[in-house]
């Protein structure tokens, strides 16, 4: 298994990174609701309505379920596997950054998650043209 998470490093580290995230938001629902994260002025309805399934639980459901999708594939070498849960998180991963875009660029909340989203987003995209090619 050691040999196949250092083949599958890049796969394994975004199946454990989603999963943890897809936990996090699990024990902590409506975080982005606080007042200790978003200060005020509170967000307007508008913005509310975009960003606000970031913190529901459905969401981080579909986290755990694609982050763990994504380590059983890389644990038993299971191609398809790893290509489904690349696949389930492209998108959490794009709607992440347009979430914290919209709270980092568009309002006076000092955050710079967006960008680390953003990185993840790249890292991803990579990780998924490159395939099961290793690099040597």
């Amino acid at each position: 298994m050691l040999k196949r998470i250092g083949k599958y490093y890049s796969h394994f580290c975004f199946g454990v990174f989603t999963l943890l995230a897809g936990i996090y938001v699990a024990f902590h629902l409506g975080y982005l609701d606080d007042p200790r994260v978003t200060p005020s002025p509170p967000p307007t309805p508008l913005e509310h309505e975009a960003f606000t399934f970031a913190d529901d639980w459905w969401f981080a459901a579909l986290m755990i379920i694609s982050g763990t999708l994504l380590i059983i594939g890389v644990l038993y070498n299971l191609k398809t596997l790893r290509n489904v849960g690349l696949v389930l998180i492209a998108p959490q991963y794009g709607a992440l950054a347009v979430v914290f875009m919209i709270r980092g660029l568009w309002d006076f909340r000092f955050n710079l998650t967006w960008v680390f989203v953003g990185l993840a987003m790249a890292l991803l995209i990579g990780t998924a043209m490159r395939g099961d090619r290793r690099n040597v």
